[in-house]
């Protein structure tokens, strides 16, 4: 088979774009954010990158919307700058999950460490795991990871009722704080500031990568629109509330730093040794909803010879295996590397966002030559002036995605001068005469 099936509804979508979205980012950012800056600065990131977010799900939408397929990203880079944006934007988002998923199964592994007391190196082991359960339940196609997704949502969504319920006395000090905030009143260094808000740019991550689902959604018409922003309003008031909350708990003396910094919020819920690992199977859901999206592009991208034919091809049970497979050893190779190497949680995730903020330009740059009307100025100068200041401090590191585009375009290059030289010679053999023998 060629074509993958159209079998996600809107409350498929809507559980896949949540697990992908919620999974990480509500359960490591709140305690990374307060390791980065007080609890000011964390509140004002948190604020800010939901606010700036808001005219990306717009375009994401739109764009959706009109181009409904597998090839997403890649395909909207196309209608952005040419065919060899395809080539550059597969290479960048590539890049992208080369330290993403990695980074998810390394959070996952630091609530492991926790819980079971684990060394450093048994925390690699466990990262390992995840990754490999990642691969295993994505082997048994869509309506496999759609059930684990259902089971994750409810018990993320049990995990977070109980959280708020029982921590409710920290909500009204977190709103004070954001009040002080707000109004200049607290301690707060704009570089700081910055730096949370660019880390937190990971709790919106996920819209992009959807796009490479909508080719298996149905009723793409009416379905799109309601899945971006449905899934945009549960996830921005889940992780304002959250933060609200860390913030006023932070405030109080309650130690949350970290990227398992969110435990010390569940110990405080009945049971809360149970909860670490309900946490950890949403965390597990979360890595298979990127997998997921991640072979999809691997797939588009192998059979419009981005990468190479046998990535374009689907097993009997129609999934992407060469994909799945290439995936799951390029992370275990790179969990181990960072565990040699000492390469930080944050210091992948800051990677995978600064990819992503260029590859929100390529997407800006689409919505903008395919839409029509005054809107489209409106929220194409909005996004512009977001990416700009997220992007604005990162400084020499823009090297890798840049490196990620030029490879892309270096590789569409040569497939092109292949392509005329293979012309080329078809029409030569064909213009040579034909010598007869003689009778």
């Amino acid at each position: 088979m060629t074509d993958l099936e159209k079998t996600i509804t809107l409350k498929r979508g809507i559980g896949l774009a949540i697990c992908m979205l919620i999974g990480t980012g509500i359960l490591a950012l709140p305690g990374l954010a307060l390791s980065v800056g007080n609890v000011y600065e964390a509140i004002l990131g948190w604020l800010l990158i939901t606010f700036v977010t808001i005219p990306r799900i717009q375009i994401c939408s739109r764009l959706g919307l009109r181009f409904p397929s597998t090839a997403g990203l890649a395909g909207y880079a196309e209608k952005a700058v040419g065919p060899w944006g395809r080539y550059s934007v597969s290479y960048l988002v590539s890049g992208s999950y080369l330290f993403g998923l990695p980074a998810i199964a390394f959070i996952g592994s630091e609530y492991m460490r926790q819980f079971f007391n684990l060394s450093e190196l048994g925390g690699t082991f466990c990262a390992i795991l995840l990754v490999s359960l990642m691969f295993i339940s994505n082997l048994f196609g869509i309506r496999a990871i759609t059930l684990i997704n259902y089971l994750a949502l409810a018990v993320l969504f049990l995990l977070i009722g109980l959280i708020i319920v029982f921590n409710l006395d920290f909500l009204g000090s977190g709103l004070s704080i954001a009040g002080e905030a707000l109004s200049g009143h607290g301690n707060t260094d704009p570089k700081i500031v910055w730096n949370v808000t660019a880390l937190l740019f990971w709790a919106f991550l996920g819209w992009e990568n959807l796009s490479f689902s909508l080719g298996e959604m149905k009723d793409p018409e009416k379905n799109v629109p309601r899945l971006y922003w449905l899934s945009f309003v549960l996830v921005a008031f889940i992780y304002v509330l959250l933060a609200l909350i860390s913030v006023g708990a932070s405030a109080t003396g309650v130690s949350l730093k970290g990227a398992a910094g969110l435990s010390s919020l569940v110990l405080f819920t009945p049971g809360g040794s149970f909860l670490i690992w309900l946490i950890i199977v949403v965390l597990a859901a979360n890595a298979c909803s990127w997998n997921f999206t991640a072979s999809r592009l691997i797939y588009a991208a192998g059979r419009t010879g981005v990468f190479p034919a046998v990535f374009g091809k689907l097993s009997k049970r129609n999934i992407p295996l060469s994909s799945l497979v290439t995936l799951y050893a390029l992370s275990v190779s790179l969990i181990t590397g960072c565990y040699l190497f000492k390469v930080p949680i944050t210091s992948m995730m800051m990677l995978v966002n600064q990819n992503f903020i260029f590859l929100c330009g390529f997407i800006i740059i689409a919505y903008w030559k395919t839409e029509i009307g005054w809107q489209k100025w409106i929220f194409s100068v909005l996004s512009l002036l977001s990416l700009s200041f997220l992007a604005s401090g990162f400084t020499w590191k823009v090297i890798y995605p840049l490196f990620l585009i030029g490879l892309g375009y270096f590789r569409f290059t040569v497939k092109k001068e292949d392509i005329l030289s293979s012309q080329a010679v078809d029409s030569k053999s064909r213009q040579e005469p034909v010598p007869l023998e003689d009778s």
